[in-house]
């Protein structure tokens, strides 16, 4: 799902399963883990970008504060996740969105 939003940034793209397969193939024999399978899916509600695998500190609900122009706090190499989300929401004119509740995260079916 992420790596078909990333591909059509303009177009929504929802979760019809919760994730069977973790890799997304960047390039030639390089994949990257932008996805735990951690159930629930939370990608349709955050604008295809998934906090858990794609911020150091995982952070579901709301950004931690840290970044600084955009960059993690952790790795400055490395985007920050709620920015991106952000930037997403913000280019489909939906960053209301952000504003509402999300339930907490069941890590009960988790091994």
């Amino acid at each position: 799902m992420q790596a078909l939003a990333e591909r059509f940034p303009g177009k929504a793209v929802y979760p019809g399963l919760n994730t069977q397969f973790i890799g997304i193939l960047e390039s030639q024999g390089v994949w990257t883990e932008k996805c735990a399978a951690c159930g629930n899916c939370k990608l349709g509600q955050l604008f295809r970008i998934c906090p858990i695998t794609r911020c150091a500190k995982r952070q579901l609900k709301r950004p931690c504060g840290g970044s600084r122009g955009g960059k993690c706090e952790v790795s400055d190499s490395t985007d920050c996740a709620w920015q991106l989300i952000y930037e997403r929401a913000k280019s489909l004119d939906k960053v209301q969105v952000l504003d509402s509740l999300m339930p907490a995260q069941d890590w009960s079916d988790v091994e």
